[in-house]
């Protein structure tokens, strides 16, 4: 990429990887860039219309929708500044997470308003699926209950059980009809555990552990299988290159080729063949917007 980015979101129209916003030393990012993986080139595209980490990003029906996310700080006077001798014309940078929601159609090439989420949530998943895209998990107030958004209506609802665990970090695949979370931070600890939406029933169920816990990391669904790499610990910081592949058909994870550079907050796409994960940062926790990276790796089943 021409910039390094973490937290950035990522979503696919055709053989298109949009990688949007993401996080920096001076705040969210707008920057937003394509990389065709087909020719294998990079390209500009419209900025968003405020910068923004950590939110909920899908594609359907050929255009993209974001979600919640971190918003670029906004500026506000603190109280200290109103007193009597305070520099009452300054101001601070206050970050904050949002419900704000947006659209993109690349025939119009711009960045357009939709219904804002029922309450704030940044770190969540985004999955489409059946012609509605679904928010789960993350952090918020409601984080627990799933959300479905409707682009015909413009409109949000509340469906199916309570998310068992909610949490953030995780990783979020559609597969055969049905949502995936994988992994993730639970009451600030990594997991292992893998839950499964039913968007038609509503309903929860488990699925095959991971063999590892793990947050930060990505996934793809590559061949049939499950394809999960990178992802972060805290306390000592690091970052992990482990690749895990799930047989849907055995339910088994097996190890598969590592990835070269060990990162976390990545965006990762599976298509044409290939598992693609871009940017992330190789330093964890406070380092992360540090040694924030604008590498490609490309894993490749042919």
């Amino acid at each position: 990429m021409s910039t390094g980015r973490a937290f950035a979101g990522g979503a696919l129209l055709g053989s298109d990887l949009y990688v949007i916003g993401g996080d920096s030393t001076s705040g969210p990012r707008t920057v937003s860039e394509i990389y065709d993986i087909r020719g294998n080139i990079w390209r500009a595209a419209p900025a968003l219309p405020v910068g923004l980490q950590q939110f909920g990003i899908a594609a359907l029906g050929g255009r993209l929708y974001i979600a919640g996310g971190y918003e670029a700080p906004a500026l506000k006077r603190p109280d200290f500044m109103m007193q009597e001798g305070g520099a009452g014309d300054e101001a601070v940078k206050e970050p904050g997470d949002t419900s704000n929601a947006w659209v993109y159609d690349p025939r119009i090439g711009t960045w357009l308003g939709i219904a804002d989420m029922p309450d704030k949530r940044a770190g969540h998943g985004f999955v489409a699926i059946g012609g509605k895209i679904y928010a789960l998990g993350g952090r918020g107030s409601s984080a627990a209950r799933v959300w479905a958004y409707d682009p015909g209506a413009d409109r949000w609802d509340t469906v199916g059980e309570a998310m068992p665990a909610p949490r953030v970090a995780a990783a979020y695949v559609p597969v055969d009809g049905r949502i995936y979370v994988i992994g993730g931070l639970s009451n600030g600890t990594a997991t292992s555990r893998v839950d499964i939406f039913d968007p038609a029933t509503g309903k929860w169920q488990s699925g095959p552990s991971l063999p590892v816990p793990r947050s930060g990391h990505v996934a793809g669904v590559l061949d049939g299988k499950i394809h999960i790499t990178g992802g972060e610990q805290r306390v000592p910081p690091r970052t992990y290159g482990d690749h895990y592949v799930l047989d849907l058909g055995t339910g088994r994870w097996e190890r598969a080729s590592p990835m070269p550079t060990p990162r976390h907050g990545a965006v990762a796409a599976a298509a044409e063949g290939k598992f693609v994960v871009v940017g992330g940062s190789p330093g964890a926790g406070v380092y992360t917007v540090f040694t924030e990276s604008d590498v490609v790796d490309i894993y490749s089943t042919e």
